[in-house]
């Protein structure tokens, strides 16, 4: 469920967008995009900065460099169920 906030959010986002020209609305839309890469990114580096995450992909790398992995093909299909 959206929450009215959000709604009127958008509503207004729409509003901007609707009588933005080409070229404006294009740099929105870069804008937008480097705000969620950004935030994806910080996400990443909060994991990594966690001790026992930096740990496990330190484990899983050791693995993979002594041939102990297994091809994404193999576990797909256990991963998706």
């Amino acid at each position: 469920m959206v929450s009215s906030k959000r709604k009127q959010m958008e509503e207004r986002l729409a509003s901007v967008i609707a009588a933005l020209p080409t070229q404006k609305l294009a740099q929105l839309a870069d804008f937008a995009e480097y705000l969620k890469s950004r935030e994806a990114w910080e996400a990443t580096l909060e994991l990594l900065n966690d001790p026992a995450m930096r740990r496990d992909v330190e484990e899983g790398r050791a693995q993979a460099a002594r041939g102990e992995g297994h091809r994404w093909r193999e576990i797909q299909p256990r991963v998706r169920g």
